[in-house]
């Protein structure tokens, strides 16, 4: 538990490949300006290195089974998010990566530059393209490690212990022959065996022909010392000042990664809110296996949810767990630029004055393209904590995919009266229909979707606010 007054200590995971899915961070990258110049900033870069632009490779699940296109991909990727979630305040206190994950964490501790970085990882996917994608990777439920070791053992260099991912998941890595034997005794035991899709066998021998050339482009690369605490896949402890360099990512790609280890080394640290930093949910579930129940598991894009519902409930998570969320600059952009991504610049104006009678102050209507079309939404509530005691609400419709159709910010309750609310979440009808009724840009029927927010206690469980954050 966090003492009373002090910010939680906070951990960004960065995962490694097998969690990309195709469109992994557009939508994001469409939405949000702070997001979209992370990642603009270094696209000529990328297109200098790989060929193509980063967007050709988010969305195309084609280009995710070339390593040397994937790789750099997923790197900028990760330090994009990064730099998105500290401009809106949230600072990791450590860190930790997994696989290629760990060159993001250690670009975002400040062992190198982000150009550095998308260097050094290009240079990693040419060598395994260089290198013929053989063998299998199978991750491991419930296994008795000991047992597990034997097994893999008796293979000698056919097949490693990949990972140490947390207590009841371990992935082994080797040949085909070996994975498939290897899969069948497991099974026979009752073990969970998953195959994960990656492009080579990772942290075995099999990837050691990639290792002189990626040694060599990392030669070319001033490592720093960390100015983040960053816990190492090779030992699960924390980096010193002389343990990166050129040799650290040679060692790094043929041996296990000790992520069970790491994550402990976090949480021993201080750390009670953790967020995964890309796609996927993978190492938030390896660390929720370690967690008390007291830690606050935050997990990455998701095919199954919208980016920008994602990083909405992700920040209003945060802020209830008392980490300080710059909204003013989350939105920031939209207001330097009066629209955001997708909107009718038209639909696009300062919300009407309300009247006197009024209790409320509102920033901006925002009307999207496609609320034209949208189906009734569902509206869900963010809240803003000013400096002051104010409360300030931002309202969302979103259609039945989870996308917003109509959003209102900055909605200040009890503006117009000087009075608070005794449930500044909560307006009664009455209230609502005065607030709606002054917002003209909006249908009738989105007005009615914006009702059943303010519909009070009485409400269908149908009526009320939606999460789709599934963790």
């Amino acid at each position: 538990m966090t003492a009373a007054g002090t910010r939680p200590r906070t951990g960004f995971l960065f995962p490694g490949q097998s969690s990309e899915y195709a469109g992994m961070g557009v939508e994001l990258h469409r939405e949000h300006p702070l997001f979209r110049s992370g990642i603009d900033r270094h696209a000529d870069q990328f297109r200098r290195l790989t060929g193509v632009g980063p967007l050709d490779v988010f969305a195309d699940p084609a280009a995710q089974t070339r390593a040397e296109l994937l790789q750099p991909a997923v790197f900028l990727l990760q330090v994009a998010l990064a730099e998105f979630w500290t401009s809106c305040g949230i600072q990791p206190d450590a860190v930790i990566g997994h696989s290629l994950g760990e060159y993001a964490a250690a670009c975002v501790a400040g062992v190198f530059g982000v150009e550095e970085g998308l260097e050094l990882v290009s240079a990693r996917g040419r060598a395994f393209a260089a290198v013929p994608g053989a063998g299998r990777m199978v991750a491991v439920g419930d296994p008795d490690p000991a047992d597990l070791e034997s097994l893999v053992a008796a293979h000698g260099e056919a097949a490693s212990v990949a990972a140490y991912n947390a207590p009841e998941r371990i992935v082994v890595s080797g040949t085909d022959t070996a994975m498939g034997e290897l899969t069948a005794a497991f099974e026979r035991r009752g073990w969970l065996t998953i195959p994960l899709e990656t492009t080579h066998a990772f942290h075995t021998t099999l990837v050691a022909p990639a290792v002189p050339a990626l040694v060599a482009a990392a030669g070319w690369i001033r490592h720093r010392t960390p100015a983040v605490p960053l816990a190492l896949n090779l030992t699960g402890g924390w980096a010193a000042g002389g343990e990166l360099g050129a040799d650290y990512w040679g060692r790094q790609l043929t041996s296990p990664v000790r992520f069970m280890t790491g994550i402990r080394a976090l949480m021993d640290g201080g750390c009670t809110v953790f967020l995964e930093v890309g796609p996927g949910r993978t190492l938030t579930t390896a660390g929720r296996a370690q967690s008390d129940g007291s830690e606050l598991w935050l997990t990455g894009l998701s095919p199954r949810t919208p980016d920008p519902v994602t990083v909405l409930e992700h920040l209003t998570r945060l802020e209830q767990a008392g980490i300080p969320v710059d909204w003013v600059r989350y939105h920031a952009p939209f207001r330097a630029t009066g629209q955001t991504a997708g909107d009718r610049p038209e639909a696009d104006r300062p919300a009407p004055a309300p009247s006197t009678g009024l209790p409320f102050r509102i920033e901006r209507v925002v009307i999207h393209e496609s609320a034209s079309t949208a189906r009734s939404g569902i509206a869900a509530v963010r809240h803003r904590v000013a400096e002051t005691a104010r409360e300030v609400v931002d309202v969302s419709v979103v259609d039945d995919a989870g996308r917003p159709v109509v959003e209102i910010l900055g909605l200040e309750l009890g503006a117009g009266t000087g009075e608070e609310t005794s449930e500044p979440d909560r307006l009664s009808p009455e209230e609502a229909e005065r607030l709606l009724a002054s917002l003209d840009a909006l249908t009738e029927d989105q007005l009615q979707a914006l009702l059943p927010v303010w519909a009070g206690p009485g409400a269908s469980p149908s009526d009320r606010p939606r999460s789709d954050t599934h963790d």
